[in-house]
């Protein structure tokens, strides 16, 4: 029987990084609005050393199923490299991200900590038609802070309790960003 095994994706560092450790995903600053951001959190440890072992900094990081976009983000933040492109097929993820890259970051901010943050609020809410990619955007984090695991397909439940003691009711549960 032939036994077959997958080849490195970065030969040349295979040596040098080993086998990733386990990465307590909290140690890593969270610039995302969005809650459980598609899980790449723990793969920035790694990405950080293997973008650090380039010789010259990067001019343009492209990042695939951009998600919340953690990658991109640390890039920016840490001055790695000169400019990212998320791409993401998600238009509701895409709201949020184009609303904070054109100018509606403030906007965005001020509808969140303004808003009345109960169940029926966020029911009545969420039942009308977006008219503006803002309002589109501000649904999505609504229901990626108020839906089971972040989850924003249909069918998704409401979270019956807060997480790390902070109360559904709680706008920094709402959202909470470390721009450290």
């Amino acid at each position: 029987m032939r036994t077959l095994r997958q080849s490195p994706l970065f030969p040349e560092l295979s040596g040098e990084l080993g086998i990733p450790k386990p990465v307590n995903v909290a140690s890593v600053p969270q610039r995302s609005p969005f809650r459980y951001p598609g899980g790449k959190t723990w793969f920035v440890p790694t990405f950080r050393q293997w973008l650090g072992n380039k010789y010259s900094k990067s001019g343009v990081l492209v990042e695939p199923f951009a998600g919340g976009g953690i990658i991109s983000l640390t890039a920016l933040f840490e001055n790695l490299v000169e400019k990212a492109v998320m791409v993401e097929l998600d238009e509701e993820i895409a709201a949020v991200w184009e609303s904070i890259v054109h100018g509606d970051a403030e906007w965005l901010a001020n509808r969140v900590l303004t808003f009345d943050l109960t169940k029926e609020a966020v029911i009545r809410e969420l039942k009308k038609s977006p008219n503006t990619q803002r309002e589109k955007a501000f649904q999505t984090i609504l229901k990626n802070r108020t839906f089971h695991g972040g989850i924003l397909a249909e069918g998704s439940g409401f979270l019956k309790y807060g997480e790390n003691g902070r109360d559904r009711g709680d706008r920094r549960f709402l959202f909470v960003v470390d721009y450290k």
